[in-house]
């Protein structure tokens, strides 16, 4: 069984909590109003974006060169020089070139907090899975939804949270029990007319957001239930989801669903943190939820790509509309260039009482051919062939044609400087410090305002990843985390920390970076990226080199010199997937250099001193001896290293034996606490019966000899009353 927590159209369970029960027909009133002045306030930016698409498509009216327009009309063909859609595949390519590579890392890059550095991990592990070829939807979700952008100007993906629960063998008791199966995390594409949004100026000020879904009759009768289906409209499904139809295709018709369906709206709430679902003409709100995904923006979407939006109002507008008359103007002068091709033929015009002999010239006149003339001397009277025939004057049309082929040139140069395109063709140079290096790459990924689109992009990438990793964070169940990041396969140094990596993955408290930087889904250079990786590395030997020297004369600043090689590094690019290994580098050199040193044996030198003294008399001797000495000193010095690390390892061991030991000594001591606190606790227990016991005892036998004594001396005093008695009478 699948449960889908957000979308109308995967199925669920509807919630009408007590919390949220609010008076739903006010509601559906509100929503209807609301969609109805979203729609008119779009209205425009939904007309021009199926232009724009047409255009992309070379469907619009106008621009078929040999489409069905033109067939048996007799009209010049028409020439289109789609321009539009070569500089958008550019773009397209540019922008997303290669499959994104998610990176996920610590807030803060602590070198001792394994923890954080395993559970960033695992949860890289989980998000890259989905992007990778192996793995769900994810890219062609984010390559429609720059398509989207690119084309009508806005494009958009939402996360979602998935459960298949089911019957599963449980090892342990041997019964089945229900159980958790799969848990995922998709992100699906969100087509650009299918989304609303409420009136606003900047995106943090958006009140609502609504999610358009189509449902056969079966899906909401699963979705919603039987009772709901009564009130809704099923129709056929057009490209636009328009009643009207306005696709602008050819034949809107044929472009139709065959099958009827409901237009289902899911509108997310910011005020109260809810979800509805509505239908236009349904007499009351077909479901109404709390927040299902608990995310920290409460939307379960980034920001959307959209294409020059002001801080006037929310509403995107294509890049197309803003360059379209130059456009236009491109398309007039091919078309024209077209008309003025076809007229350059060769054709002309001949006296008809010539025909006789210029006619059988045009006709049968072949290579080394002479055609007689009848009347010869009327003919030379004339002119001869030149006046008797006038050709069509072609020099004048191939003069307009080389005019209009030149202000053809001049319009796609302002096109293009209009676009920003001229900059992806040849880079450009921003100042006087810019490298020939940066300029080579300028010229590779484009101008300022490309490189503004791959960063929007990137960003647009990563919150669609971050959202993914809030809902695994907030919802996946820890076995089901620890099977889908490959937990169980880490190192034997990382698994013992995997448990509290994952607790520390499903904290609150937890705080990542998800990022996808542009160069990871820009189309990559390799030259270049070749050329950068030379750089770098004949960067670092030649810092290595001139470090060295300086380690001799001050060994304590090995920390400080591979700390500049660190932050050097960050310079370059892909410089993080060795920064892990530096950290611990760091770290083993500042442990080192912690530890005191042993204060060196001057011995050598004394010997040295006094061989110097003796340097006339055994000079052949010294020089041998010098270079047994050194072989000496090096292996020594080996050795020292060898028993360093040896004594290293030892003691990590150790410590960590010592740790074991300890943690096991101390568990024991508690232990015997446990007991001996249980055993006092019993013998105090019984101690206090005990003397309960006595006590009730010895409160038994005094009223007892009370009772006793108190016969006794009632006795005695009826004896003595008798005795009394008797006297009297005596």
């Amino acid at each position: 069984m699948a449960y889908t927590a957000d979308n109308a159209a995967k199925g669920g369970e509807t919630g009408n909590d007590d919390e949220y029960a609010e008076d739903t027909q006010a509601l559906n009133t509100k929503y209807t109003e609301e969609l109805a002045n979203s729609d008119k306030r779009l209205k425009f930016f939904l007309r021009q974006g199926n232009k724009v698409n047409q255009r992309y498509l070379s469907e619009e009216a106008g621009y078929l060169s040999m489409g069905e327009e033109n067939v048996g009309r007799g009209q010049a063909p028409v020439a289109d020089v789609n321009l539009f859609y070569t500089n958008i595949t550019t773009l397209e390519a540019m922008l997303y070139g290669s499959t994104p590579r998610v990176d996920v890392s610590r807030e803060h890059a602590d070198p001792d907090d394994e923890v954080a550095r395993i559970a960033a991990m695992l949860f890289q592990r989980m998000l890259q899975a989905d992007v990778e070829p192996s793995g769900s939807d994810s890219p062609s979700a984010l390559r429609a939804a720059l398509q989207d952008r690119l084309i009508p100007g806005m494009g958009l993906c939402r996360v979602r949270y998935e459960v298949e629960t089911g019957e599963k063998l449980n090892l342990e008791t041997g019964e089945m029990e229900e159980a958790i199966l799969e848990e995922r995390a998709p992100l699906d594409y969100v087509h650009w007319q299918d989304f609303r949004w409420g009136w606003a100026r900047t995106w943090a000020e958006v009140p609502w957001i609504a999610f358009r879904s189509f449902l056969t009759r079966k899906e909401v009768i699963d979705r919603f239930g039987e009772d709901k289906k009564a009130g809704l409209t099923f129709k056929e499904q057009t490209p636009t989801g328009s009643d009207r139809g306005d696709s602008g295709s050819i034949d809107d018709k044929d472009n139709r669903s065959k099958e009827e369906k409901a237009e289902i709206w899911e509108i997310w709430t910011k005020d109260g943190r809810k979800v509805c679902w509505w239908s236009k003409g349904a007499p009351d709100l077909l479901d109404h939820q709390p927040d299902p995904l608990e995310l920290t923006g409460f939307w379960p979407m980034p920001k959307p790509l959209m294409a020059n939006v002001t801080t006037t109002l929310l509403v995107p507008k294509a890049d197309y509309m803003l360059a379209q008359d130059i456009y236009t103007q491109v398309n007039a002068l091919a078309s024209r260039i077209a008309t003025v091709t076809e007229a350059i033929k060769v054709v002309g015009v001949y006296d008809k009482s010539a025909s006789d002999s210029v006619g059988r010239m045009l006709q049968e006149g072949n290579e080394n051919t002479l055609i007689p003339v009848d009347n010869w001397a009327m003919f030379a009277e004339k002119g001869g062939l030149k006046g008797t025939i006038d050709w069509f004057p072609v020099e004048d049309v191939v003069g307009v044609l080389s005019v209009l082929r030149g202000e053809l040139t001049g319009w796609i140069e302002l096109l293009y400087q209009q676009t920003g395109m001229s900059d992806v063709l040849r880079g450009g140079n921003t100042d006087q410090y810019t490298s020939d290096g940066t300029n080579q790459l300028k010229a590779k990924f484009g101008s300022i305002r490309i490189q503004a689109l791959q960063d929007q992009f990137a960003r647009f990438a990563s919150d669609c990843e971050q959202l993914r990793a809030q809902v695994i964070a907030k919802h996946f169940s820890v076995p089901q985390i620890i099977l889908q990041s490959s937990g169980e396969y880490l190192s034997n140094a990382d698994k013992p920390l995997m448990m509290e990596a994952v607790q520390l993955m499903k904290s609150p408290q937890a705080k990542w970076r998800v990022s996808i930087k542009p160069e990871t889904i820009s189309m990559i250079d390799y030259a270049q990226l070749k050329s950068e990786r030379t750089e770098f590395l004949i960067a670092v030997a030649t810092y290595i080199q001139s470090a060295t020297s300086a380690v001799k004369e001050f060994p304590e600043g090995v920390p400080m010199f591979l700390e500049m090689l660190q932050w050097g590094m960050a310079g370059f690019k892909g410089s993080e997937s060795i920064e892990g290994t530096m950290d611990q580098a760091i770290a083993a050199a500042k442990k080192d250099a912690a530890q005191p040193q042993e204060p060196e044996d001057d011995g050598t030198q004394v010997e040295q001193m006094r061989q110097q003294g003796e340097m006339a008399k055994l000079q052949a001797k010294l020089q041998g001896d010098m270079q047994i000495l050194q072989a000496k000193s090096q292996a020594e010095v080996r050795k020292i290293q060898s028993d360093h690390q040896a004594n290293m390892q030892e003691i990590m061991a150790k410590d960590r034996a010592d740790t074991n030991k300890i943690m096991t000594d101390l568990q024991a001591d508690l232990r015997v606490i446990a007991e001996k606190l249980q055993a006092d606790t019993t013998v105090e227990e019984v101690q206090s019966t005990m003397a309960i016991a006595e006590k009730r005892t010895e409160l038994t036998n005094s009223l007892t000899e009370m009772d006793v004594e108190h016969n006794y001396n009632m006795a005695e005093i009826n004896a003595a009353q008798q005795r009394n008695e008797g006297g009297d009478n005596d």
